[in-house]
């Protein structure tokens, strides 16, 4: 809206808008990364031990095609294990936020990289999250909601729990501050 209260919807030059690769990210926590490798590692070392009993139990005999699966699996699985947790570690490299003024962003992909931008002002509401293993480590998720949808817009996990609480203090503050600003 203009001076008058009428609508305007102006086109900008392209030199007077600021690039993306402006933006500074800020990396997720390195406890993140740490907890998710932990994960990855403690969920392949349990199906490999399930596997490894199951085909050194003594009290049934198993059938010799079964036993060749196994012994395949057995070492298919660590290296399952093994890629997952160098994959996970190179995607959680690359996954960060930026809170501005009026937004906040969240980056993330190795191949297919992708940015989510969401205005304050259109924040519906904000929700911190906290699973056991995240409270362990004080590490929270955020999740905005934007106005129109059921579904969150977007999750940024890994945060610092009390980055986290001043995130969702500045966006909770801010969002109101910004609507009135734009009525005016």
């Amino acid at each position: 809206m203009n001076a008058e209260g009428a609508f305007s919807n102006k086109q900008l030059p392209g030199e007077q808008l600021t690039p993306l690769q402006a933006l500074q990210p800020e990396p997720l926590a390195r406890r993140y990364r740490l907890l998710r490798q932990g994960v990855n590692a403690g969920f392949f070392s349990v199906v490999w031990l399930l596997l490894l009993g199951a085909r050194l139990q003594p009290w049934w005999e198993q059938p010799p095609h079964l036993l060749q699966i196994t012994a395949h699996a057995l070492w298919v699985i660590p290296l399952l294990g093994l890629l997952r947790a160098v994959y996970c570690w190179q995607a959680d490299t690359h996954k960060s936020f930026a809170l501005r003024e009026h937004d906040i962003s969240y980056s993330s992909g190795i191949f297919f990289r992708k940015m989510i931008t969401q205005p304050v002002v259109r924040v519906q509401h904000i929700e911190l999250k906290q699973g056991p293993l995240e409270r362990k480590t004080s590490l929270a998720r955020l999740q905005l909601f934007s106005a129109g949808g059921a579904l969150h817009t977007f999750e940024i996990p890994g945060l610092d729990l009390t980055q986290a609480q001043q995130i969702r203090q500045f966006v909770l503050q801010h969002k109101d501050a910004l609507q009135d600003e734009q009525l005016q």
